[in-house]
């Protein structure tokens, strides 16, 4: 299964995979989904079902990055709202909703 048809599913039913298909994975029950997902594709690597090069999964951001990256864009919207610059306020409140929104997909998948 590739990586991305993994992230589509979720948690559950990850783990019920990782057991029926498996069983050498330890600790299952207790990880997150991305931890699973990279045991899936670390156990795939050693078996020489998946090239070496899908091992290191890309960088995801986390929601601690996002809303970190919201309070920035908060803090230019004051700014531009102090020096009553439409543009740069309009810029700034379409960053943060697309940051907001970016947080619950987030947070949907997880």
């Amino acid at each position: 299964m590739e990586r991305g048809e993994l992230e589509k599913l979720t948690a559950t039913k990850l783990r019920e995979f990782c057991i029926d298909k498996y069983p050498e994975i330890q600790g299952v029950s207790g990880m997150t989904k991305e931890e699973i997902i990279e045991a899936i594709v670390a156990e795939e690597v050693r078996l020489g079902l998946r090239p070496k090069t899908d091992a290191v999964a890309p960088k995801r951001q986390t929601v601690t990055d996002l809303k970190s990256q919201v309070r920035l864009f908060r803090g230019r919207r004051d700014e531009a709202l102090a020096a009553k610059d439409s543009d740069g306020f309009r810029e700034a409140r379409v960053g943060i909703k697309r940051l907001k929104r970016r947080i619950r997909k987030l947070r949907e998948t997880s």
